[in-house]
C-alpha cells in the first residue's frame, strides 16, 4: 500500500468524495475525469489512483480538519495546516520506505512554501556558490556593467556575478523596466527581435522571487517568455535566469541560474507554458508565460534554498 492509498483509507467519507470530484487544474498531472456521484469506496480508489505518485499534491489539497484526521496525536490540534502537512508527509514517506534507508535523490524531502509542500528538484545548470543556505539577501553592490557586450559565456556569467546585490531602482509604470536594467548590468543590449538576447545564444530573463519568514525563497509570479506568434521555444534553449527580489519600490538581483534545454526541460516546458493576456487592462494582446511551478521542477529553487 502506498501513502496515497493509506491516507485515502483514513480520510472521512465526505473528504474523499470532495477529492474525487476535485477539478484537475491546468498544471496538475493528468487524471481521470471528475466523478461527482460515486460511493465512498469508489471515491477512495479514485483518490488513491490520482495521487499515487504525488503525495505532496494530495496533502496540499486537504483542509486543516482533513489533515488532523491523518495526524493521530493529541498535540496536532495546536498545529497550523503547514505543520500538519509536513507531519503527514513524514508519516507517508516512512510508510513508503518500509523501514529502509533511502537517500534524498530517491525520496526528496519537500519544503514549505506559501503554506504548501513543494519538492525542489536538484539543480540542472550552473549557478553561483553560496556560503549559507538558503541564500541570504545580498548586501547592496555597485553596478559594474562591462564596457562592451561579453564575448564569451564565462564573461557573461562573471557579469551576472557582479550584478548580485545591485539595486535596480524604482520600476515606474513599465513592467519590463527591471528586466531591461538587469540585462544592461550584464552588458546585453536590447535588440527587440525574436532571437535570444546574448549573441543569439542565451536568453536573459528575470524571475521575481520573495523570501518567506523561514528564510526560504519562492517564485512569486509567472514570468513572461514572449508574445504569441514569436519563437518562444528558441528563448528557452539556453536561458540565464536572474532571480529578482523586490525591496519596496526598488528591486535587487539575488542570484542567477543558467539552464539549458534537454528532454526533461522540454517536457516541463510543454507542461508549464501557457497563454494569457499581456499588457494594460482591456488589451487584446496575448503573451506566453511560464508557470512558477517550473522553477521547482527545473532546479532553480534548489539553487536559492539549498538541496540535499
Amino acid at each position: 500500500m502506498n501513502a496515497a492509498e493509506y491516507f485515502a483509507q483514513r480520510l472521512p467519507g465526505e473528504a474523499v468524495r470532495r477529492l474525487a470530484a476535485r477539478r484537475v487544474l491546468r498544471f496538475d498531472a493528468p487524471a481521470e475525469p471528475v466523478k461527482h456521484s460515486v460511493s465512498i469506496d469508489e471515491a477512495r480508489a479514485i483518490v488513491a489512483t490520482r495521487w499515487r505518485a504525488d503525495l505532496c499534491g494530495l496533502l496540499n489539497a486537504l483542509t486543516r480538519e482533513e489533515l488532523l484526521a491523518l495526524c493521530e496525536t493529541r498535540e496536532a490540534r495546536g498545529w497550523r495546516s503547514p505543520e500538519l502537512r509536513l507531519r503527514a508527509w513524514e508519516r507517508g514517506a516512512e510508510l513508503e520506505r518500509g523501514g529502509s534507508e533511502i537517500g534524498p535523490a530517491v525520496q526528496p524531502r519537500p519544503v514549505l512554501l506559501g503554506g504548501h509542500l513543494v519538492v525542489q528538484a536538484a539543480p540542472r545548470g550552473m549557478y553561483p556558490p553560496s556560503a549559507q543556505w538558503p541564500r541570504p539577501v545580498p548586501a547592496p553592490a555597485e553596478a559594474q556593467p562591462p564596457a562592451d557586450e561579453p564575448e564569451t559565456l564565462d564573461e557573461l556569467l562573471a557579469a551576472a556575478d557582479r550584478a548580485i546585490g545591485v539595486r535596480l531602482g524604482a520600476r515606474g509604470r513599465d513592467k519590463g523596466a527591471w528586466g531591461m536594467r538587469a540585462a544592461a548590468l550584464l552588458g546585453v543590449p536590447e535588440r527587440g527581435h525574436e532571437e535570444p538576447d546574448w549573441r543569439g545564444d542565451v536568453e536573459v530573463k528575470t524571475v521575481p522571487v520573495a523570501r518567506e519568514a523561514s528564510g526560504l525563497w519562492r517564485v512569486v509570479e509567472d514570468p513572461a517568455i514572449s508574445m504569441v506568434g514569436e519563437r518562444h521555444l528558441a528563448k528557452l534553449q539556453r536561458t540565464l535566469w536572474l532571480a529578482r527580489a523586490s525591496d519596496g519600490d526598488d528591486a535587487m538581483i539575488v542570484s542567477w541560474y543558467l539552464l539549458e534545454w534537454d528532454p526533461t526541460i522540454a517536457r516541463l516546458a510543454r507542461r508549464y507554458l501557457h497563454i494569457r493576456p499581456k499588457g494594460p487592462a482591456g488589451t487584446d494582446q496575448r503573451g506566453i508565460y511560464l508557470s512558477k511551478r517550473f522553477f521547482a521542477d527545473a532546479g532553480m529553487l534548489a539553487t536559492l534554498n539549498g538541496h540535499g
